[in-house]
């Protein structure tokens, strides 16, 4: 079986802005490292630190999030998922 898709249009690509909640605040970042069903989010270290969190990236679930500002990214890479290892990197 064969886990492969592209970049969707639905959930959020390299570079793009998303929105999310965290300790019941509303945080904005960019989306660095794709996975299946995850993102990894690159958000303001202030941000960070006031949410007593031990680094200024996070994973967001893609049900967990809303795409606030697409980035212009001219050619879309192929994902290929082959387990843990599996993530496509900005």
């Amino acid at each position: 079986m064969e886990n492969t898709f592209v970049y969707s249009k639905e959930n959020a690509n390299l570079g793009d802005t998303i929105q999310f909640k965290r300790k019941k605040h509303v945080i904005n970042g960019v989306v660095t490292t794709l996975r299946e069903n995850t993102v990894i989010v690159k958000m303001d270290r202030e941000i960070a630190k006031k949410l007593d969190l031990p680094d200024d990236q996070t994973v967001v679930a893609h049900k967990n999030y809303v795409v606030t500002e697409r980035a212009e990214n001219d050619t879309q890479p192929v994902f290929v998922y082959d387990g843990w290892n599996s993530a496509l990197k900005a």
